[in-house]
Formats: C-alpha cells, sequence, structure tokens
C-alpha cells in the first residue's frame, strides 16, 4: 500500500511567516525606542518631583537640575541608549566611598519595562491584523 501526500500553499505559507518575523521584528525594536524614550521621560520627571534631602536608595532631590536636564535617550540601527554624561549621574546611580547609591535610571527602567511587554504584545497583534 502507497500512500501520497502533497502539501499545497508551502511557499505561501513560508511567504507569510516571513513577513511575520520582519513585523514582529520591527515592532521589538519599535519597542525598545519607546521603552529608552519612556525611561528617560521618568528618570527627569521623577528627579524634578523630588524634594528635600533624598534617601539612600531613593531618586535624588534636583539640586541644579542639570543631571535631569542631561537625561538622555538615543537610538542606533538596533539598540537604545539612555543615560546622562553628568558624572554626578554614575556617583549617585551606584554611590561612592562616602555617599550611598539613591539610583535614578535603573528604578525608571523598571518602571519602563512593566509595561513593556503588553505594549510588544499589543504591537504584534496590530501587524498580525
Amino acid at each position: 500500500m502507497k500512500v501520497k501526500v502533497e502539501l499545497r500553499g508551502f511557499e505561501a505559507l513560508q511567504d507569510m511567516l516571513r513577513d511575520l518575523l520582519a513585523d514582529g521584528e520591527d515592532a521589538l525594536l519599535e519597542t525598545i525606542r519607546d521603552l529608552a524614550d519612556e525611561t528617560a521621560e521618568i528618570a527627569r520627571r521623577e528627579m524634578k518631583a523630588a524634594a528635600g534631602a533624598a534617601p539612600a536608595g531613593s531618586y535624588p532631590h534636583q539640586q541644579s537640575g542639570r543631571l535631569a536636564d542631561s537625561v538622555t535617550a538615543t537610538h542606533e540601527a538596533r539598540k537604545s541608549r539612555v543615560g546622562s554624561d553628568e558624572i554626578h549621574g554614575y556617583h549617585l546611580e551606584f554611590g561612592t566611598e562616602s555617599m550611598e547609591a539613591r539610583p535614578w535610571l535603573v528604578p525608571s527602567f523598571e518602571e519602563a519595562t512593566a509595561k513593556a511587554e503588553q505594549k510588544l504584545a499589543a504591537k504584534l497583534q496590530e501587524k498580525a491584523g
């Protein structure tokens, strides 16, 4: 007994999967850019809102506003970066021998990522139709 199996539409399925993967990559890269922008915005907002002396472990309070104003998100083809060129931003984030850390970047990133998975899923749903 012989069995003959014929598969039709395989090329169309391959094309559809290829398109879906490309759409997925586009959605992921867009989400990464959005995540970086949101992280920078949260950091600026929280530093500007912090008032009085900042206890260790909390967002640093604003003195001159230079750090908050210097926070930027930059984007390249396949990656994004968030940060500041102000050296005291590093010292605040990680602390020094004489000062406990008052992180501002990692908490901002964590807050921004809380909804990133949902945003990515929504973008993928939208692109899949």
